[in-house]
């Protein structure tokens, strides 16, 4: 028989041990090269104004050193860090 303390305490384990197999698989995307557009919430379009080409990551003429793939100097996505002026 399950006891509701042992069930409790198997469901909150597993939980937190798929957070953070989740979580570490996004870290290690970033740190170990690029990432997904998917992942990084890549867009076309400036948002706020910011965009690519104004970006520390961002290698002409449309590439990223975070995002895989090709980059339009108009995108944005969310490891965007704005160039020191």
């Amino acid at each position: 028989m399950l006891s509701r303390r042992k069930f409790l305490k198997v469901s909150v384990t597993g939980a937190a041990i798929a957070g953070a197999g989740g979580l570490s698989a996004c870290v290690s995307a970033v740190r170990g090269g690029k990432t997904s557009k998917v992942l990084a919430l890549y867009q076309d379009t400036p948002n706020r104004g910011r965009r690519c080409a104004g970006c520390t990551y961002f290698r002409q003429p449309n590439g990223c050193e975070i995002v895989a793939g090709e980059i339009s100097p108009n995108g944005w996505c969310r490891f965007h860090e704005a160039r020191a002026a």
